[in-house]
């Protein structure tokens, strides 16, 4: 009786019974109901009773998907059709045995839920990581004042102590004192640099400077050492540099102080070379190339990229590398930061060649202003009663600031560039006042108020502060008060309030 409905249902996964309005089996096309014609459909499995009031229906599809039905002791998976009442009021169960196909299906949905799970998880735990390592970081950026106060505080003691009568043992332990807090607080100001640079708080100072005699002074510094360790500096200068540039000199300065100075300290013999070469200029930029050449002990082929990962460093006996392996991975850092690049080409036990890529913007005057480098030079009055500290880094400012102080009588002004220098001279002398822009190098303005603020020497914690802002705000007017600063003071600086404020204060002084 089949044949009459396999044309239209033909299909070569299609099995079929053909059941009567009662429920009975009368012909079957099947490979997993055996031996079920004459039979009730309720005898085969128990999923056929939902079906029974369905047959008496006329003309009617009902779709099936996804059946799991245990017969003798196998189980299936199948997607059937019912067809109620079709031709001599009889209807027709089409089904697919898909078994195989589901089972495939499910095994494949379960690896991809595993991935997924697998997937979430590392996502989680990337998640976990990165906010440890943001919070780490963000804690040492933050906390970068705490960190540093206790270095800055044993150096200036120590300074205070080189100035009293000491025996030679006690000057040598002093030196020693003094040298491995220099290390530490170099260590530590690369992390504080890292930190900063990876919670997006690192700022660059662009300001006009004369290159050719920064590039100089570091070739003097470093001849003198070289000689020290029996080597030789060769130094070169393409004279189509430019001498006058608009960037951030410290990052420059410290760049090469950290590749120079490696090259020196793993160099045992021969020469150490620093070249500079104006590689093109376009318009008002010029791209420079620096490269460091030593006959040092070299590095490995496998090991150059790993040179510049936080604290790694290169074991060799020869060489006393106490240092905390964070040099060439702050250089890396800022060299990105200035928009450059860095190559690196070694041989071992032939040397090292190290080579960085920066562009600087060619200032418009390249002429040497009159007076331009005034930094720590002291403004001398025939009474000395107050002194003055102002620490500005763009000798623009410096210039603009020492002419309007100047205008208060009987005051000592020295000039620093960074928040560094600001705590060697008050271990130096008394200041009545300290005048700090916000935006300072090695330590800005706010972490070099909040030294002299918890300083443990009372002559400078109690050392009244004014801020200068280059942006100013209400909310970090409020936020520098709140750190117990005296007064605040946007730009555009005006003539008449920041004399009147540096007045006040002197006055307040004298009174006390």
């Amino acid at each position: 009786m089949l044949e009459n409905y396999q044309l239209p249902l033909k299909e070569t996964t299609n099995q079929l019974l053909l059941i009567s309005k009662d429920g009975i089996i009368l012909d079957a096309k099947t490979n997993v109901f055996k031996n079920c014609i004459g039979k009730s459909i309720i005898d085969l499995h128990p999923f056929f009773y939902s079906l029974i009031d369905l047959l008496t229906l006329k003309e009617n599809t009902f779709n099936f998907d996804c059946i799991n039905l245990e017969i003798e002791g196998k189980n299936y998976t199948l997607d059937a059709i019912l067809h109620t009442n079709i031709e001599k009021e009889h209807s027709i169960f089409v089904f697919q045995d898909l078994t195989k196909q589901y089972t495939l299906y499910q095994k494949m949905a379960q690896r991809k839920n595993v991935s997924e799970i697998k997937k979430q998880l590392l996502d989680y735990n990337n998640t976990i990581l990165q906010e440890k390592e943001t919070f780490k970081n963000t804690f040492i950026a933050n906390f970068s004042h705490e960190i540093k106060m206790p270095i800055s505080t044993i150096n200036g003691f120590t300074r205070l102590l080189e100035n009293t009568n000491l025996e030679q043992s006690q000057r040598y332990n002093l030196k020693v004192i003094k040298n491995t807090n220099d290390k530490l607080n170099t260590m530590i100001s690369d992390i504080i640099d890292i930190s900063k640079i990876e919670t997006n708080r690192f700022s660059i100072l662009p300001i006009r400077y004369n290159l050719i005699e920064e590039l100089n002074t570091i070739a003097t510094i470093y001849t003198a050492k070289s000689k020290e360790k029996g080597l030789e500096l060769h130094y070169t200068l393409d004279p189509n540099c430019p001498k006058y540039v608009v960037g951030d000199k410290y990052r420059l300065v410290q760049i090469l102080n950290n590749l120079v100075g490696n090259a020196i300290k793993f160099t045992q013999a021969g020469t150490v070379a620093l070249k500079i070469n104006c590689v093109s200029t376009n318009n008002n930029t010029a791209q420079i190339e620096f490269s460091i050449v030593d006959t040092g002990i070299g590095i490995e082929k496998n090991q150059i990229e790993s040179i510049f990962n936080g604290f790694y460093q290169i074991n060799n006996n020869l060489i006393n590398n106490n240092g905390a392996g964070l040099g060439l991975s702050i250089t890396k850092k800022l060299i990105h930061q200035l928009g450059g690049k860095i190559q690196v080409n070694s041989e071992i036990d032939k040397g090292s060649i190290f080579k960085v890529f920066l562009d600087f913007e060619i200032s418009q005057n390249q002429k040497e202003d009159e007076g331009e480098e005034i930094t720590k030079i002291v403004k001398t009055t025939s009474k000395n009663d107050f002194k003055i500290l102002l620490a500005e880094p763009l000798p623009i400012n410096q210039k603009k600031l020492l002419k309007i102080i100047s205008q208060i009588k009987n005051c000592d002004i020295v000039i620093v560039d960074n928040g560094d220098k600001v705590i060697e001279e008050l271990y130096k002398s008394n200041f009545s006042l300290v005048i700090l822009n916000l935006k300072l190098p090695t330590m800005d303005g706010l972490d070099t108020a909040r030294f002299i603020r918890h300083s443990d020497y009372k002559e400078i914690s109690k050392t009244p502060i004014i801020i200068l802002s280059e942006k100013p705000s209400k909310k970090e007017e409020a936020y520098c008060k709140e750190r117990r600063v005296n007064s605040y003071i946007g730009k555009p600086f005006d003539k008449s309030e920041i004399i009147r404020k540096i007045k006040y204060i002197l006055k307040k002084k004298q009174a006390k």
